[in-house]
């Protein structure tokens, strides 16, 4: 991948539109970038990693909403633009980040797209503009992930010395990211999984099998047995168990057997008890049922006279029925001959009242005719005053016209002195915030140069401080250096002393052994005349001096390595020393103090150019609010000058219409009124002359309407007469003819119908009920001819003691039958459970010793994801130290460590350095800051290496690196320098952020970023 254009927008220190073309550099491939502390070089690196991840390229900037520029406008998107080249394509990628405007409760929308080249069009590259699908076509295009970019071609500030010195838990976590080792870091979490699930199962058998031992004593009665034995024991024997489960099993089944057979005897006696019962409870119910039913008949053969003489009086109301009809036409005829009576009454006093309303109502007529003129005279009055009522009307607009427009011109006057007046003040204060504003920026001429003075003292200030402490450590690694000196001084004589001691004994030993006439295995004499004697001293074994011996070795280590820590810790003494004297910095001064005041002037100045650019946007503002105080001032006047002219117009047409109307009517209220009066004068007379007309019509329909219905009311009543005449004549006719004596005779036998239904209905049951109980009784006198009644109480106990007697053969049937089922089912499940229980534990064995092998729970201390990634970086050390030999004159090579970390750390991953001046083998930690700048640049470049090699196709065209050259000597500088000239000429195009006069006169590309006085910054490139 190789940067084209770079565009920000209000991002980070960059407020507006910042463009970066590449291309400026031409054909240099090697530049640096140079600026003020927080001028925004960084940003760049961020810029370009946002715009291909959507992350920044450090991981102490994780918030992207912390990436917008505090100084861009409120309306102005943050959006960064990338234009690059890879594989002979271009892209171009954009996004945006969201963020709240101000007044806003939601943020603005962002913004994520990916374009190609083609045919000098950008064309999308993506199916769907969105987040997920551009950033997989990104890793896509260049091979790598975020934090794969981050490790071998964006290296950010600090971030890439993390790998050198991190423990092995973190280079594990790193290299997983790099090197997607995820996998077999999975395996030891899914193992994890297996082997919890195993033991899960595993318990849950096993308590299963306690389970079924603990249900033996309530499933089978305890007895002595071996079964029972077993399980009072502590702890019972698997097998014994199951042998003595098989014998309670075949006892139950022969007390099962004999139970049953004794139950089936019992049940077939109680059977056959059980049918003479009820053959003997039949015959006695039959002889109940018959005196049962001879009761009923007797009772029935007393009611039939009853019967009799109910059947009689249903005749008779059967007659008498049949004359219901005439009678009820007679009551019907003569109901409505009254009706007719009573309204023939009603319509003859209606006829007298409206002949007396209507004399009342002619004389009321006759009185209203002769007020005609009158009313005539009323209505010419009305028309007269509703003439005048639309120059009244105008008369009252008019003068609500003028008084608006005197109030309109009061107003306009009230505003435009007010205004003048607002005017006036508005000068005044922008005279004052220009003065104020001059005052601010001629204080803040000095800022930027105490912002680089702090700058400048804080780093000073770092130095001594590293450079005391140092000393301080010097003093304290001096007293551990002559500690040890003296340690070892004094263990060597107690070890030569316990030496000496131990070869006198030993050759006590072989004196000891010697014989007159044997020779010496030490010098071949035969002759032995001086012996060695016993001492008086203690007796020293060989483990004692082993012992020792080995005390003093670790003491001569301890002095080694406290000597060459003593010796690096002198070099960097007096390399901080140099530098200090370079600066010409005074150890005496007090640096603290003078960061302090440096530091309290700068946040004085510093709030001084807040308020600055605040005084700036209100003098804009009040800029604004005086021009529009001023367009506002020249509208007023304006419109004051039209008003006075439209109300002298207006008064004079007011004053012509006053002429022409009466002056006690002038006032619309005052016609209006009059107006009212006429009217309603003119429509009470009018409404009384409608009133009587209608009233004296209605008075002659009405007596016309009751003369008629006098007429027909009595025509009516005469008829209905004779038809009440000749339905009572029918009536009496039809009583002769059906026997009743007289009307008072018919009456008395008449009965409702619902009455006869019921006596018909009640003879009718009578008749039936009678008949069943005749036959009932005859077929039961059948039945129990040539039987007798049987005592059931002695039958029925007897059956009764049989059925206890079987229900307990039944009951102790299938308790034996349940015990000899729960033996067997037992025995089963025991067996199962002890089989399966010994199965699950093998597996789960099996299991953890696996996983304790795959994440490194063995005597390595080594994972298998571990173990995968030690390849992966024995092949970057190998590559690092391609570079680093030369970097460091040959002195270092890294080397991985294969001691344990403490406390029983995951190990593997460590690093070590190798001193080829000392011979020894430390920890990179013990490095100083740029040997572990010149380290850390090696292992990146190496990792660099292997990655490209393994992702086959991936070029890498560019490299970035932020910072670290300041700790550098000039000729560790000179190498950095050489060692990058290399990689450029590789086609490489690299990037480097630095303060080091050395490095910008050494390359002649620059990229220069100027910090304005503002607060923003701008960029351009610079080429010698």
């Amino acid at each position: 991948m190789k940067p084209i254009i770079l565009t920000m927008t209000a991002f980070g220190p960059y407020k507006d539109k910042e463009v970066i073309d590449f291309r400026d550099l031409k054909d240099h491939r090697l530049f640096v970038i140079s600026g003020k502390t927080g001028a925004g070089k960084t940003t760049i690196f961020d810029g370009i990693c946002f715009a291909l991840y959507g992350q920044a390229s450090g991981e102490d900037r994780t918030d992207t909403k912390a990436l917008r520029s505090q100084f861009a406008h409120d309306d102005m998107q943050t959006t960064v633009e990338l234009t690059f080249d890879i594989h002979k394509r271009r892209f171009r990628v954009v996004r945006q980040i969201p963020y709240r405007k101000k007044g806003n409760k939601s943020d603005t929308l962002g913004r994520c797209e990916l374009f190609e080249e083609k045919d000098e069009q950008f064309v999308p590259a993506v199916d769907r503009q969105i987040v997920t699908e551009v950033n997989e076509k990104i890793e896509q295009l260049l091979g790598f992930t975020h934090a794969q970019f981050s490790q071998i071609m964006m290296l950010p500030q600090g971030e890439f010395r993390k790998f050198l010195t991190s423990d092995t838990a973190n280079k594990e976590a790193i290299m997983r990211k790099i090197f997607k080792t995820e996998p077999y870091q999975k395996i030891v979490e899914q193992l994890k999984v297996k082997k919890e699930e195993a033991n899960a199962e595993y318990l849950r058998e096993k308590q299963l099998g306690d389970t079924i031992l603990h249900q033996i004593p309530a499933k089978l009665p305890t007895r002595d047995s071996l079964l029972f034995t077993e399980l009072q024991s502590e702890y019972p024997n698997y097998h014994q168990l199951l042998v003595g489960l098989q014998q309670e099993h075949a006892y139950h089944e022969i007390q099962s057997k004999e139970t049953h057979k004794e139950y089936t005897r019992l049940y077939k006696v109680h059977n056959e008890k059980q049918q003479e019962l009820h053959e003997a409870r039949s015959i006695n119910e039959q002889f109940a049922q018959l005196l049962k039913r001879q009761k009923e008949l007797d009772g029935l053969q007393a009611k039939q006279p009853e019967m009799k003489s109910l059947e009689q009086q249903l005749q008779q109301a059967e007659r008498a029925a049949r004359l219901e009809d005439l009678e009820q036409q007679v009551k019907s005829n003569v109901m409505e001959w009254q009706k007719k009576d009573r309204s023939y009454s009603e319509t003859v006093t209606f006829l007298a009242n409206a002949e007396r309303k209507l004399v009342s109502a002619k004389a009321s007529y006759e009185q209203e005719l002769a007020k005609e003129s009158e009313r005539n005279e009323v209505k010419e009055q009305l028309l007269t005053l509703k003439n005048l009522l639309p120059i009244v009307s105008g008369l009252t607009e008019q003068r609500q016209v003028l008084e608006e427009i005197t109030n309109t011109v009061d107003q306009v006057e009230k505003s435009l002195l007010r205004n003048q007046l607002a005017a006036k003040q508005e000068k005044e204060a922008m005279t004052m915030q220009k003065n104020e504003i001059s005052e601010l920026e001629t204080l803040l001429e000095d800022y930027e140069k105490l912002v680089d003075q702090l700058s400048t003292s804080k780093a000073v200030a770092k130095q001594v401080a590293l450079y005391k402490q140092q000393l301080t450590q010097q003093h304290e690694l001096v007293t551990h250096f002559t500690t040890a000196k003296q340690q070892v001084e004094q263990y060597t004589d107690v070890y030569q002393a316990l030496e000496n001691r131990w070869i006198s004994n030993q050759a006590v030993a072989l004196a000891a052994s010697l014989h007159d006439g044997e020779s010496c295995p030490v010098c071949g004499s035969v002759d032995h005349p001086a012996k060695a004697e016993v001492a008086e001293a203690e007796h020293i074994s060989k483990q004692q001096l082993d012992t020792a011996k080995l005390e003093l070795t670790n003491k001569i280590q301890t002095f080694h390595t406290k000597q060459a820590e003593l010796q690096q810790l002198k070099q960097r003494i007096e390399l901080s020393k140099a530098e200090l004297d370079e600066q010409q910095v005074d150890l005496n001064r007090d640096h603290q103090k003078e960061q302090a005041d440096l530091t309290e002037k700068v946040d004085v100045l510093r709030k001084k150019r807040e308020s600055l650019k605040q005084k700036k946007d209100q003098q804009n503002q009040a800029q604004k609010a005086m021009d529009e105080l001023t367009k506002e001032l020249n509208t007023l006047e304006q419109q004051r000058n039209e008003s006075k002219a439209e109300l002298e117009t207006k008064r004079a047409l007011y004053n012509y219409a006053l002429t022409r109307v009466p002056e006690n009517l002038q006032e619309l209220s005052a016609l209006q009124q009059q107006i009212t009066s006429k009217e309603t004068i003119s429509q009470q007379l009018e409404s009384a002359w409608k009133t009587i007309q209608q009233k004296f019509q209605d008075a002659s329909t009405e007596k016309i309407k009751w003369e008629s219905r006098e007429v027909l009311e009595k025509k009516s009543l005469a008829d209905m007469k004779a038809k009440v005449d000749h339905s009572s004549a029918s009536f009496t006719k039809r009583l002769t003819e059906e026997g009743f004596t007289s009307e008072e005779n018919y009456r008395q036998v008449k009965l409702p119908t619902s009455k006869r239904q019921a006596i018909q209905q009640q003879l009718q049951v009578f008749a039936q009920t009678l008949h069943t109980l005749q036959s009932s009784v005859e077929e039961l006198k059948k039945s129990v001819d040539g039987k007798q009644r049987t005592d059931m109480a002695v039958m029925e106990h007897e059956v009764e003691t049989m059925k206890t007697q079987y229900e307990e053969a039944f009951a102790l049937c299938n308790q034996s039958k349940a015990r000899e089922q729960a033996a067997q089912d037992l025995y089963n499940e025991l067996k199962n459970s002890k089989s399966k229980e010994a199965e699950l534990e093998k597996t789960y064995g099996k299991i953890v010793n696996l996983y304790d092998l795959i994440r490194g729970q063995n005597h390595l201390k080594i994972s298998f994801e571990r173990y995968i990634q030690i390849e992966y970086l024995e092949r970057i050390i190998q590559a690092a130290n391609i570079r680093l030999r030369d970097l460091s004159n040959g002195q270092y090579e890294l080397v991985r460590s294969d001691r344990q970390e403490t406390r029983g750390k995951q190990s593997g991953l460590g690093i070590d350095v190798h001193d080829a001046y000392t011979g020894q083998t430390r920890d990179v930690k013990t490095l100083s800051g740029g040997e572990k700048f010149n380290a850390s640049l090696c292992l990146a470049l190496g990792m660099a290496d292997v990655i490209q090699s393994f992702q086959g196709a991936v070029r890498m065209e560019t490299m970035f690196i932020d910072e670290g050259f300041g700790a550098l000597d000039e000729e560790a500088i000179a190498k950095a320098i050489d060692t990058l000239i290399a990689l450029q000429q590789s086609g490489r195009m690299i990037g480097i952020i630095s303060h080091i006069d050395e490095m910008k006169e050494a390359i002649p590309a620059t990229l220069q970023v100027t910090k304005w006085r503002e607060g923003y910054s701008k960029t351009k490139f610079v080429l010698n």
